[in-house]
Order: C-alpha cells, then sequence, then structure tokens
C-alpha cells in the first residue's frame, strides 16, 4: 500500500511535532518553513516556556497536558537532548477568582502532586515573591520549563532522519484544494499532495484568507529583569498569576534574569507578520516595570532586555485543531498561543492523526469538533 503523501507548512512548535508523528507513521512528508525550525520570528522564543499540569480554565485540556507530558519524555529519550526541565512551578492569585478555583479543582481530580499556601507559607519557601492581600499561592510540583527553540529545532531533526524532506527557506505562496489532491506553491513550483496540514502560526491568515476571521494576530513581548542582589533570583521556581492579575515569569537557566510577560489586553495587534514592529515603545514598558514592583520588588527597575514575538487567538481563545472550512483536506492547527508549547507534542500528535484519517488516541472533540467555536473560554 501506497504511503499518504502530507505537505507540512510551517515547522515551529506544532509543525515540527506533527512532522515528527507523521512520518514516524509511514507517511511521506514534506515540509515547508520559510525560515528554518528553531527561529525566533513567529512565537517559539524566548529560551523557556512554561511546563505546568494545572489547568486554569477547562479540565478538558487536562488529557492532553497528560498525553504531552508521556510525549515530552519520549523526544527526550529518542533525542538525547535535555527539553524540559522539572522544577516546580507557582499558580498564585485570589482564591475566589474563576481561573484559581478551577485549578484547585482540577488539581485535587486529576491528582496532581501540589500544596496550597497561605502568604506566610509562600515567604516561608519563596521569600522572592509578594502576594495581594488574600492571594493564595498553589504549588505545582511537576511543572517546570521547556526550551522552545531548542525543541522545535530538535524534533524537525528527529523528523528529517527519519525521511521527512525539509525545505528550509522556503515560503508557501498559496494552497488550494483540488480533484487530485492539495496543491502547495512556492517560489520553486507547484507539488500536490493527498493532504496537508497548515501550521504557519501567525503566518496562516495570509496562507488561508478564509481563516482571517477565526484567528487573531497579536505581538507579544517579553522583558528580562536583573535582580538588584546577586542571590535575589537563586532556585526562584517559574509562575503564573491568574486573572484578573494575569502575568508570568520565568528565571533564566542560569538564574541571573527573570523573564515577565503580560497578558493579551497588553499585546499590540498586526495585521502583517512580514512587517510588524519589532520595537518597543518606552510607554510598553511600564506594565512590565509595575508588575516586577509589585509582585517580585527584588528586581532592578528597568528591563535589561526587550524581545518581541508573534502570538495567534481565535476569538473565543479555543484553539482550532481540523480540517479548513473549505478544503477538507487541509487540516489547520492554529490559535494556541497562552496554551500550545506546553501541549505540543499531544498537538502534533493529534494533527497526524487528523491528517491520516485515523481515531485519534485522545477525547479532543472540544478541539476537534466543528461546534467548538461556540465554546467561549477565558484567556490563557
Amino acid at each position: 500500500m501506497t504511503s499518504p503523501r502530507i505537505a507540512v507548512v510551517g515547522l515551529g512548535t506544532m509543525g515540527a511535532q506533527c512532522a515528527w508523528q507523521l512520518v514516524c507513521r509511514g507517511a511521506t512528508v514534506v515540509g515547508y518553513e520559510t525560515y528554518a525550525p528553531g527561529h525566533a520570528r513567529g512565537a517559539a522564543g524566548g529560551e523557556n516556556r512554561l511546563f505546568r499540569t494545572l489547568e486554569l480554565e477547562d479540565p478538558r485540556y487536562s488529557p492532553i497536558v497528560a498525553r504531552a507530558d508521556e510525549l515530552w519524555s519520549e523526544l527526550e529519550y529518542v533525542s538525547g537532548r535535555e527539553l524540559r526541565t522539572t522544577t516546580g512551578s507557582l499558580l498564585m492569585g485570589d482564591p475566589d477568582s474563576a481561573q484559581m478555583t478551577t485549578a484547585v479543582r482540577n488539581a485535587a481530580a486529576i491528582g496532581t502532586p501540589h500544596e496550597i499556601w497561605d502568604e506566610a507559607g509562600l515567604r516561608t519557601r519563596h521569600p522572592q515573591f509578594r502576594l495581594d492581600p488574600g492571594d493564595i499561592a498553589v504549588w505545582d510540583e511537576r511543572g517546570g520549563y521547556i526550551r522552545p527553540e531548542l525543541t522545535v529545532a530538535t524534533t524537525a531533526a528527529l523528523a528529517e532522519d527519519r525521511g521527512a524532506d525539509l525545505r528550509r527557506d522556503t515560503r508557501v505562496l498559496d494552497i488550494a484544494q483540488g480533484p487530485s489532491g492539495v496543491a502547495v506553491t512556492t517560489e520553486a513550483g507547484r507539488e500536490v499532495f493527498d493532504r496537508a496540514v497548515v501550521a504557519a502560526g501567525a503566518w496562516t491568515r495570509t496562507l488561508l484568507p478564509r481563516m482571517r476571521d477565526e484567528l487573531i494576530t497579536r505581538r507579544l513581548i517579553s522583558a528580562w529583569f536583573f535582580g538588584r542582589d546577586a542571590a535575589y533570583l537563586d532556585a526562584i521556581p517559574p509562575f503564573i498569576r491568574a486573572e484578573p492579575t494575569y502575568c508570568y515569569g520565568l528565571p533564566t537557566p542560569d538564574y541571573t534574569a527573570m523573564k515577565l510577560g503580560l497578558g493579551f489586553d497588553h499585546h499590540l495587534p498586526f495585521d502583517d507578520p512580514d512587517t510588524v514592529e519589532r520595537t518597543t515603545r518606552p510607554d510598553e514598558l511600564t506594565p512590565f516595570q509595575e508588575t516586577a514592583r509589585r509582585y517580585l520588588p527584588g528586581l532592578q527597575s528597568h528591563p535589561m532586555r526587550v524581545e518581541t514575538y508573534l502570538e495567534t487567538y481565535t476569538p473565543t481563545r479555543r484553539e482550532w485543531v481540523g480540517p479548513h472550512p473549505d478544503m477538507p483536506d487541509v487540516i489547520v492547527l492554529a490559535g494556541f498561543s497562552g496554551h500550545g508549547f506546553k501541549m505540543c507534542p499531544a498537538i502534533g500528535e493529534l494533527g497526524a492523526d487528523l491528517a491520516l484519517d485515523v481515531v485519534p488516541r485522545m477525547n479532543a472533540d472540544f478541539l476537534t469538533h466543528p461546534d467548538r467555536r461556540r465554546d467561549v473560554g477565558a484567556p490563557s
């Protein structure tokens, strides 16, 4: 039996994982990437990303995170690389807020190892943090951080080693469904595939104009701060604060600085990912400085480094995992900002299931079912 010929357009966070899964199952895979796997022009950048097992919005994500947890270990074993580091992580916020209530209930339901601390308990264990009055902190024992650029580059290399044909520095110009399959056009010409998986991040709206109303693009800022004291950041864990004071932070791997990030409302809208403004204005940094003063008072007042990345959301914050609205042989993986990186191995597996038309091993109907967009969730 002839193996299916599948194009993977975009070899970033999701595309590299999907290509790896497809080629391991015997598909003939051709991958297209405008730059090279592991670049930091899109969403996968900033040295590290948070891995957490506590779900803040929808408990239906928990099985996906659990499967991703297994696949992270498999990727590390096969590649011989440390892609994820388990340090434990903190979730902090008002115990009566919707996200904190969901997280605590979900942690108990799935049995993930955790502890709940008040302000005195947090001060004893991690005195670097300051809480708002009445806040609690939830310790996620299996939390930690992931290395995004290394993960993408490593996974793409694994796919290539298994026989995937990866076309670096190759921009896809058009994707079209035809009677004989899916045509993918680049400057080098046109090729036809049985199916295509599009995981192009912020470029998805350009490649698939029909998806423009289904996806929202934002320019995200990350800002790195040194500690005022050399020992301030020693052993500090990654953290996330729940709404309405959403923010997150991860120490650099050498613990010399803390990377801070803010939520959706602080992200700048843009239309064209190729011309988005990468220079940050001084007023854009003010919320980062205010966050540092409020919750991590031992950080210096000005960031030593600022970077921009391109994020994609759906209007409901419910990721798009499934066929294109008008092209049934084109599987679209899009809108993962806020959830994506920790889940990416499982989403890659799910995308491969859909491309190969097999029953997914995970129950992800709330993402893959056509009515999923009616399910409105909160930003993560």
